[in-house]
């Protein structure tokens, strides 16, 4: 038996991957122990993990989480590793390294700038993973936000070039607090500078996004490691009149915003409200604000609900309208859902571009986000076989993947050898999808 500390952070897209695997290590016989955000303990204490409080809690109503939100393709990559993972990486650092060094292993999210030091101090194997798809440099697939298939290799490479020097500055500021706790510099910060050279772990399914053939061998793609946060002593499907989930023939289209705090979710959920109004369709408006109204002459084929595992929900849906985090982006995928993404920042565009390209639904970008052209772009998903076939079979295939289980697998090769590590590297086709 092993003890492994966990520490993650982000949206639930993030965390979820990291308690599924937790899960899984507990039930082989390991001890998982999460080194979290105090906010976040007491959930895994419910789920009857480990858990211990580090660090100070995000306040999504500062000015500077609001400058985060900003619907933007670069200037939130920005604000998020100069002005809030760069200057954690000292104090990080200082409060994981005495917990790491009572462990066998550490895995940490790939955003964790302090791992890097954490690992070097310590001397503890170290695994860093991440749900974030195009997630590393290829020539051989398309560079994010790209929402065509297999451009040029050179265009490729112009692309990558681009995104460096956008974020080069980046890599100065953060290797000067690694000069002060005495660590080597590294490189890419913004792409690979929290990845673990022994292994970094893709953690979405590799039928969703195929592993670039000219990734290193250290980045593996695991699978789809999908975890609901259950809802205690409720059934959702209470809080909502019997004529929204009957089988009315009218197509029933959930939008939601995920887990991502927005500054302004009603917006989102009135121009919702107004593309459906003209029409027969029928919604859930999941994670709407507290006290959001839904008008009378709508109750009974519109509902808002605060929450439902989308493991539930998902599947009685003909449509859903998202924002394009990669949780909730996989998850429709994995139950086989035309989406429409809207996306407002990070991998979310990517995510969407991702979705067009592959045919597994349409996007809308945030500044053309009106109700006449969401409802017209919602016709179009509805009445496309071609997106609801495919979406359809990619479904069946991710279901059919060890997800998890892989993951696992992977990280109990580090503890056993690197030989065993190195058999997985060579054989991850054979291991893709159990039929």
């Amino acid at each position: 038996m092993a003890r492994i500390l966990l520490h993650t952070l982000g949206s639930s897209g993030d965390f979820n991957p990291f308690i599924a695997i937790a899960l899984e290590l507990k039930k082989r016989g390991h001890d998982p122990c999460f080194a979290v955000q105090p906010a976040h303990v007491r959930s895994l204490n419910a789920l009857d993990l480990e858990a211990i409080g580090v660090g100070p809690d995000v306040d999504p109503h500062s000015p500077l989480y609001r400058r985060l939100l900003q619907p933007s393709l670069t200037e939130p990559i920005d604000v998020l590793f100069r002005e809030m993972l760069i200057p954690a990486i000292q104090p990080a650092t200082e409060l994981l390294t005495p917990l790491v060094k009572e462990c066998d292993l550490f895995i940490t999210h790939t955003l964790q700038l302090a791992a890097p030091a954490v690992a070097y101090r310590t001397g503890v194997p170290w695994i860093s993973a991440t749900p974030a798809t195009n997630c590393y440099p290829s020539l051989m697939s398309p560079p994010p936000t790209i929402p065509f298939q297999k451009p040029p290799r050179l265009f490729n490479r112009a692309a990558w070039g681009i995104a460096g020097a956008l974020f080069g500055a980046i890599d100065e500021q953060a290797n000067e607090e690694y000069r002060k706790l005495g660590v080597p510099p590294r490189r890419n910060i913004v792409v690979s500078g929290g990845y673990s050279r022994r292994l970094t772990i893709g953690l979405f399914s590799p039928t969703f996004f195929p592993r670039p053939p000219d990734w290193p061998s250290w980045l593996q793609v695991s699978g789809y490691a999908r975890w609901d946060a259950p809802l205690p002593n409720e059934d959702w499907k209470n809080f909502l009149p019997q004529s929204i989930l009957g089988q009315s023939g009218d197509p029933l289209i959930v939008f939601t915003l995920g887990s991502n705090v927005v500054i302004d979710p009603r917006g989102y959920y009135e121009t919702a409200l107004e593309a459906i109004r003209p029409t027969r369709w029928r919604a859930i408006l999941l994670g709407a604000p507290a006290g959001f109204e839904i008008p009378s002459s709508m109750a009974q084929r519109v509902a808002a609900l605060p929450y439902a595992p989308f493991g539930e929900l998902f599947p009685m849906a003909s449509a859903i309208v998202h924002q394009g985090g990669i949780g909730t982006t996989q998850s429709a995928c994995y139950f086989g859902v035309p989406a429409l993404v809207v996306p407002r920042g990070f991998d979310q565009f990517e995510n969407a571009a991702h979705v067009r390209r592959n045919g597994l639904g349409l996007r809308l970008m945030p500044r053309n986000l009106t109700a006449p052209r969401l409802r017209r772009r919602l016709k179009r998903l509805l009445g496309s076989d071609e997106i609801r076939y495919r979406t359809a079979a990619l479904g069946l295939r991710m279901r059919a993947e060890p997800g998890v289980e892989r993951s696992v697998d992977l990280i109990e090769a580090v503890l056993a050898s690197e030989s065993n590590l190195k058999t997985l590297y060579d054989a991850p086709s054979r291991e893709r999808v159990r039929t």
